[in-house]
């Protein structure tokens, strides 16, 4: 979608709501895939696997509310992930207080956290942008690290492993795969309402040209700050949610760039600016990597990391648009949004 500022009738059709997202059968296919393996008694292995699956399919959902939709392309996500993962910790921990009531809390210090960055630096383009939440990210790294009365510091924080419902510590991986679909399918459902939402709408209209979209009577700076908003708060909801899986947190890992660079990369793969772009890039790469990494890593090591980038090379270069872009392509559809 492209929109002129000369044009009055793609000003007026800027204004107009959106008709509403439909679930495809393909992603309604897809779903009911993720329910059965959620249901299915699997091993160790393929539970955690399954898991992660689910959970960088939620988070790099997260990442393109703002990297597809708004056009804000940050690696600096893992700065709210750690907001999030520390802060339901700190909470259940310290306090005592349930992680269920804990990971809205760190949602929505992640969410004002994303807000504030995105009134600071949504004004710079390209990648001025980029490099700003990079460097926000390693602010909070470096207080993480630093701050050890409160976060551990480099020898990371530790969740008690003491089973139970109202500490959403659970005996049974299959009761966490369950837990992550909800929040896979939660922000894919968010997703696709807001594709067909006015706000959507607002969100294409911005990335796709804000000074046009500003001549037809939207604030692309409000906009863009909403967006970062929920993407950030989703994210620290899937930062508290990885901590109550591995109970550990080192901030050398929930706070790095190499986890930004994954919601990224995941989106991209999939397909940016759509809701099943994203869900298609971590079923293909998260699987991928943790097999390699299973079957090659003790026996040649960094050569699951070759096969890996090797494939990764191949799909950018031939699947510009992503897996979902090419999905598109042939079923006859552009994609575009």
């Amino acid at each position: 979608m492209s929109v002129s500022p000369v044009s009055s009738s793609k000003q007026s059709w800027l204004l107009m709501p959106r008709r509403g997202s439909r679930v495809s059968v393909f992603e309604l296919a897809l779903l009911v895939v993720c329910g059965v393996l959620a249901v299915t008694v699997l091993p160790p292995t393929m539970q955690d696997i399954a898991v992660l699956t689910f959970l960088w399919a939620g988070l790099a959902l997260a990442w393109n509310l703002a990297g597809g939709y708004a056009g804000l392309i940050s690696f600096g996500h893992a700065a709210f992930f750690g907001i999030g993962a520390y802060a339901s910790t700190i909470l259940f921990v310290n306090v005592g207080l349930t992680p269920w009531i804990g990971i809205w809390i760190g949602g929505l210090i992640a969410a004002a956290t994303g807000a504030i960055l995105a009134m600071i630096c949504a004004r710079l383009r390209g990648p001025f942008f980029i490099l700003s939440t990079l460097a926000a990210s390693e602010v909070v790294r470096i207080a993480a690290l630093n701050w050890a009365t409160l976060t551990g510091g480099p020898e990371g924080l530790s969740i008690p492993p003491v089973n139970g419902l109202a500490n959403m510590v659970f005996a049974s991986k299959g009761a966490y795969v369950v837990v992550m679909l909800v929040f896979l399918v939660a922000v894919f459902a968010f997703t696709k309402w807001l594709e067909g939402s006015r706000y959507g709408y607002y969100l294409f209209a911005v990335r796709d040209d804000a000074d046009a979209a500003s001549a037809a009577g939207v604030n692309p700076l409000l906009v863009r700050t909403v967006a970062m908003a929920l993407s950030a708060g989703i994210t620290g909801i899937g930062g508290s949610l990885f901590a109550q899986y591995f109970l550990y947190l080192d901030p050398t890992f929930v706070i790095s760039p190499e986890l930004s660079f994954q919601f990224a990369l995941l989106a991209a793969v999939g397909g940016l600016g759509t809701a099943i772009g994203p869900v298609l890039g971590s079923f293909l790469i998260t699987p991928m990597s943790e097999l390699l990494r299973a079957y090659l890593g003790n026996q040649a090591a960094g050569l699951h990391l070759v096969i890996y980038s090797g494939l990764l090379i191949v799909v950018m270069l031939y699947f510009p648009g992503g897996i979902a872009g090419a999905l598109m392509r042939l079923t006859g559809r552009t994609g575009e949004r």
